[in-house]
């Protein structure tokens, strides 16, 4: 996805400690390097029953207390951040996330383009998808839609084959992205380690003997 094509991040979950901690700060960090689309929303969604304006006020506490923010930078940012009380769980709520949805695109140009980030408990990742599709948000005639799951995706191989085949029948493959943002942090940390005690690789480890480095984690459910 460029960066300049615009769209609505939807994250389920949004008033719990993954989006508060994670999510919202780095967000933030990418509209202030303006590496988001200059026309986008965030909308949260979760149980709680916030408003748009005290859902701002809680994340905005949350930056100001734990990130470097420049206050102009902050405010504008802040007026991208929407919320939606809505119970996941409950298929029947749907339509008005559909219909905010449609409000914020209008608002906004946005358009269609939707990506839903489940930053949910585990036992919700196989309803959400269904849902969603039960409102058409997982057709692209009209944007492309990407779906985010958290881990665990799933807790061995045979139930995360199982959620597996219960998200394909809702979403693509090219729809989906399982995330896991501390996946490989120690071996990553470590790289410095392991060069600079290594004598057959500390020589070859540096420019002049590698072009890019690349990390890829792979399209595997993990346990």
């Amino acid at each position: 996805m460029a960066t300049t094509e615009n769209s609505n991040i939807v994250i389920f979950g949004a008033s719990g400690d993954l989006t508060q901690r994670k999510l919202i700060p780095a967000l933030y960090q990418l509209f202030a390097s303006n590496m988001l689309p200059e026309k986008f929303t965030v909308l949260g969604v979760s149980r709680s029953g916030y408003s748009d304006e005290s859902f701002r006020e809680k994340l905005q506490k949350a930056l100001e207390d734990s990130e470097n923010v420049d206050q102009v930078t902050l405010n504008r940012f802040l007026k991208h951040l929407y919320y939606l009380s809505l119970d996941p769980s409950d298929g029947s709520q749907y339509g008005a996330l559909t219909e905010r949805l449609d409000t914020l695109g209008k608002e906004h140009q946005t358009g269609s383009n939707n990506l839903f980030y489940l930053a949910t408990p585990p036992s919700l990742y196989g309803l959400i998808p269904q849902f969603l599709a039960e409102q058409g948000l997982n057709n692209e005639a009209d944007g492309w839609k990407r779906l985010v799951v958290e881990k665990p995706f799933g807790y061995d191989t045979a139930s995360a084959n199982e959620l597996d085949d219960v998200i394909h029948h809702k979403f693509k493959e090219s729809q989906l992205y399982r995330i896991d943002h501390y996946l490989g942090k120690e071996t990553v940390q470590n790289l410095l380690v392991f060069r600079f005690s290594n004598g057959m690789f500390e020589p070859l480890w540096n420019r002049n003997f590698i072009d890019y480095v690349e990390i890829d984690g792979g399209r595997v459910p993990w346990c």
